[in-house]
């Protein structure tokens, strides 16, 4: 009989899942760096520790979870035994992961793109299989989206999941990339402020005072409008490596007057895992966004820039 989850758990559980949603993104826009492997399988084994750790928390509070990883799933194993439920799922694959991490750490050797994605399928796996055991939750389901502040923003990442459910990949990008996008346009002009809608460019005078042509015009304002950006993301914390790989699969996406979204431009025919890298992607940085600025309706408590 799985247990009912407690509000401590659940805190516990949501951190499972960012930990692990934040290694999937890293497995896919840093599989070509060395140190962005190293880093995906930290966080996939991390993400297996801290379920474990919840694990215990849960079924015995008395206890203080185990330091080490191997005493960890003996620990568990034997909670879970004692309890009535079964005994830790997938050990080789969890200790796979974790003899992949050890290696990169202690012994320099660094894990390569295979290995990287065998760490995802394992994680993820044993995961699903842990919460469904002890609690009775589908991990899949355990929504970050629960946590954004702002009602527009997290209506449009809670359609992309709904969309992802059902396998409608072109749809999850649509709506992810839609709220990410509405997140930033809240918060641009209190950061970097704002160009004039419909603008397509500006006029530019030599030193002689002497009128620049149309495509100087356009160039310098789109070289702006690139510098403008650039500003934004560093200031709110966001890997721009990432959010060009984010781009290359969701396009560019614009706001309309009436709420609507228009899309142009990315992946023609996506699948599973561009729509999970760009679902988890814009959720991760909607949750930071609002973890630098507060409100997006009043970024820094400020409301003088709307």
């Amino acid at each position: 009989m799985p247990y009912t989850v407690d509000p401590i758990t659940r805190r516990k559980l949501i951190l499972v899942k960012q930990l692990y949603q934040q290694a999937a993104v890293q497995s896919v826009s840093q599989q070509h760096s060395t140190i962005g492997r190293i880093l995906t399988v930290i966080g996939f084994d991390l993400a297996v520790e801290t379920a474990l750790r919840a694990v215990v928390g849960s079924l015995d509070t008395s206890k203080t979870p185990a330091d080490g990883f191997q005493g960890l799933i003996q620990q568990s194993d034997s909670l879970l035994v004692t309890t009535g439920l079964s005994p830790v799922p997938d050990k080789a694959n969890i200790q796979y992961i974790h003899s992949i991490r050890n290696d990169a750490q202690h012994k320099a050797k660094y894990p390569n793109e295979s290995d990287v994605s065998d760490c995802r399928t394992y994680s993820r796996d044993f995961l699903q299989k842990l919460l469904s055991e002890v609690w009775g939750l589908d991990f899949e389901k355990i929504s970050l989206i629960d946590i954004i502040q702002n009602d527009e923003v997290r209506q449009l990442l809670v359609g992309a999941a709904t969309a992802m459910a059902q396998s409608e990949y072109q749809q999850t990008i649509n709506q992810a990339a839609a709220g990410l996008t509405l997140a930033l346009n809240r918060v641009e002009r209190a950061v970097v402020g704002r160009f004039p809608s419909f603008t397509g460019g500006i006029m530019l005078t030599d030193s002689f005072g002497k009128v620049k042509s149309e495509s100087d015009a356009r160039d310098a304002y789109r070289a702006l409008e690139r510098m403008q950006d650039t500003l934004l993301y560093v200031t709110l914390g966001m890997n721009y490596a990432d959010y060009m790989k984010y781009r290359q699969i969701a396009g560019n996406v614009i706001i309309t007057i009436d709420g609507g979204h228009n899309h142009a431009g990315g992946n023609e025919k996506p699948d599973a895992q561009d729509a999970e890298f760009v679902l988890a992607y814009s959720t991760d940085t909607v949750i930071q966004i609002e973890s630098r600025v507060g409100s997006l309706d009043a970024p820094f408590g400020m409301t003088r820039w709307y």
